[in-house]
């Protein structure tokens, strides 16, 4: 039996179980999210003894009890941008692959550093063997090597042939059980360079089977989302009808190899839909796979013949003594059966976009041990509060004009409403409709959205009743602006041209021409008559919003692309923030105030003015070899740094001020908000 090795409790505060406040920089006083979840390559990994699971994040690595889906503790919060984990088979110990190239081997209980190892690559995929004596790795070239767990030694390399194009192509990576050989998915995809394709001799989907030892190639077909059987001696893999001469045609078939003799034995064509997921029983005589159209079937592999068809079923997962248990999204829950009793075991809810939904469709296996902890199985529906914190999309970020109530925007569907007070999710807007962007009018709570290419303008008390609705036969981009006090609204496009509404008429106005390409920033002057706008152009420009006019290009020492603008509060100034400064224009003369030299290595993406316009609030944009985005409070009389707060572990997308200034959102695209105290550095 496996001891329960529990990870060090690091950064836990007493009071605080969702974690909101564990870990913070300097300044900060609320985290609002967990963390972005990017890699493919195994960034959710339930512990090997089923009491506790581990997720990779942005922030940091963030550690959850099982059964009550709380989480523990949080790791690696120094850099953050945590890529890749995986446990040793033992349990004892844990690899972690960050952003930027470093590959940590570290003690559970204790987080000792056993091995750390540094690259110019990142590592996108680790997988521990079974004596957890080395780990099989892959980077972001898609080059796979083995290395040695106690000296970091490489032992190993995979062969692939030759490739005269590297990318990011590993989809899936695995030891066999008995630990002597590896395999793993690679994507082959066609690359383009200036819109010709560059390997025209691209062969798709292929799955290999290598020597662990040696590296050397055993098997070698076109397929993907494979497992090995109990003995090591057959993989099972979703394969596409060879009939059909498309390296893209759909793995529709179940095919069996039998790795040693290097040859396929078995194919199971019953499949009409696309094979998601293959799995061995635990004795190794039945084999369960499920498709698209949530079909699964059991496969007799004594007699090669088709077991058992069910219908309506998720991913299929095998427990250790032998029961066939299935986990699916129904209906905004995650739901565990057992297959052949036809008995659910447990309904997990969740909310659209919840990280819950994250951690089970990433890793089934956390949903199997939640249901199946606790003494076994549970009929009664349970909801956990952590399930419940949708995973954020960081711009934009506003404040409803209470003050109390902040606006993001789901990383899936839907726009989250956040409680400021009480630091955490109360509602979501349109749950099951994806946002491309929005905006809040900021006097009053209506709400204007970019749904595909359309316009949307909805009261927040009746969202599922528009106001108005508009339609582009263009592509619009996410930059969208309420005028502050009339019935205006802007939004930019892809093209340059910048389209103009009212509202509240739900008539369109005569847009505004003259930029040539893509709108990165628009904003309104504060009594809505005039726009500023910065464009892929590299130029910026003042608009007479009721003309559709253009007053004038703003003043740049030479042609450059505005990512962020805003005016100030009182419509006299005009910030922007380009490459190497911000800089400040008077509204009326047209001329500069000043610019503020900015480091070269960290590029102004985000303004924001405070309400009461003395303060000017900028965010950068990452760039190679930053650990920490900077964000910057500036005097705007003076052009004199405030105040300046390190957390994100990436680019700075958003910031808003709260209505009486004392407080600071920013929106990062590591997928969190943090909310700053602003009074030890204002004068209110």
């Amino acid at each position: 039996m496996k001891q329960n090795r529990k990870p060090v409790p690091f950064h836990v505060v007493q009071g605080d179980t969702e974690g909101t406040t564990w870990a913070l920089p300097d300044g900060a006083i609320a985290r609002l999210g967990k963390g972005e979840h990017k890699t493919p390559g195994g960034d959710v990994k339930l512990s090997p003894n089923g009491t506790y699971f581990a997720t990779a994040t942005s922030v940091g690595l963030w550690w959850y009890d099982v059964s009550s889906m709380s989480p523990i503790a949080l790791w690696e919060t120094e850099r953050g941008g945590i890529n890749a984990i995986d446990f040793s088979s033992d349990g004892k110990r844990i690899s972690i692959a960050n952003w930027d190239g470093i590959l940590k081997v570290m003690e559970v209980q204790s987080s000792e550093i056993i091995t750390q190892i540094e690259k110019q690559d990142r590592y996108v995929h680790i997988v521990c063997s079974p004596d957890s004596s080395k780990w099989v790795v892959a980077d972001s070239s898609g080059i796979i090597q083995v290395i040695d767990v106690k000296t970091g030694q490489c032992l190993a390399s995979m062969d692939r042939g030759a490739h005269e194009f590297q990318s990011n192509d590993v989809s899936q990576l695995e030891f066999s059980p008995n630990g002597q050989y590896i395999a793993g998915t690679v994507e082959n995809p066609e690359l383009y360079r200036d819109r010709k394709v560059i390997n025209p001799d691209s062969e798709g989907w292929q799955t290999y089977v290598w020597h662990s030892k040696t590296g050397g190639q055993l098997v070698k077909f076109a397929g993907r989302n494979f497992a090995f059987s109990p003995d090591s001696r057959l993989l099972a893999c979703a394969t596409p009808d060879e009939t059909v001469n498309n390296a893209n045609s759909v793995p529709c078939f179940i095919s069996v190899y039998d790795v040693v003799k290097g040859e396929r034995i078995a194919c199971f064509a019953a499949h009409s839909h696309w094979v998601h997921t293959v799995a061995f029983s635990p004795c190794g005589q039945f084999l369960a796979s499920s498709d698209t159209d949530k079909t699964l079937y059991v496969w007799d592999l004594a007699k090669w013949t088709l077991k058992e068809a069910y219908a309506d079923c998720g991913t299929p997962f095998y427990t250790q003594d032998g029961r066939l248990l299935t986990v699916m999204p129904r209906r905004g829950n995650i739901e565990v059966w057992d297959v052949e009793h036809r008995e659910k075991p447990q309904t997990i809810e969740r909310q659209f976009g919840s990280l819950g939904h994250k951690w089970f469709s990433k890793c089934p296996q956390v949903a199997i041990a939640h249901a199946l902890s606790d003494n076994g199985i549970k009929g009664d529906a349970q909801t956990f509060s952590t399930l419940r914190e949708p995973t954020i999309f960081p711009d934009p970020i506003l404040f409803l004009p209470d003050g109390e109530t902040l606006v993001s925007r789901s990383d899936t569907t839907g726009i989250v409403l956040w409680n400021v007070k009480g630091k955490h999710a109360q509602k979501t807007l349109l749950k099951d409709i994806r946002i491309a962007s929005f905006t809040v009018l900021p006097c009053g709570n209506v709400f204007a959205a970019h749904i595909e290419d359309n316009v949307r303008v909805w009261d927040a008390k009746k969202p599922n009743e528009p106001i108005a609705e508009f339609t582009e036969q263009t592509r619009l981009t996410w930059r969208i602006a309420f005028a502050p006090t009339s019935d205006r609204l802007a939004v930019g496009s892809r093209e340059g041209t910048i389209y103009l509404y009212d509202f509240k008429r739900n008539e369109k106005l005569k847009p505004l021409v003259g930029h040539i390409g893509f709108i990165w920033s628009v904003s309104f002057s504060p009594d809505g008559k005039r726009l500023v706008s910065g464009s892929d152009d590299r130029t910026a420009r003042l608009w007479d919003v009721e003309s559709s006019e253009e007053i004038a290009t703003l003043l740049l020492d030479e042609p450059c692309t505005l990512m962020a603008i805003a005016f100030s509060p009182c419509g006299s100034v005009i910030a922007g923030g380009m490459f190497g400064e911000l800089r400040l224009w008077c509204v009326e003369t047209l001329t500069m105030l000043f610019a503020i030299p900015q480091p070269q290595t960290q590029k102004p993406y985000a303004l924001a003015f405070s309400p009461c316009g003395k303060y000017l609030a900028s965010g950068t944009w990452w760039q190679k070899g930053m650990e920490k985005m900077a964000i910057r409070l500036w005097d705007v009389a003076t052009g004199e740094n405030v105040a300046t707060f390190w957390g994100h572990t990436t680019d700075i997308q958003s910031l808003a001020f709260s209505p009486d200034s004392k407080l600071l959102v920013s929106g990062g695209f590591d997928r969190t908000i943090l909310l700053w105290d602003l009074k030890p550095f204002i004068n209110s």
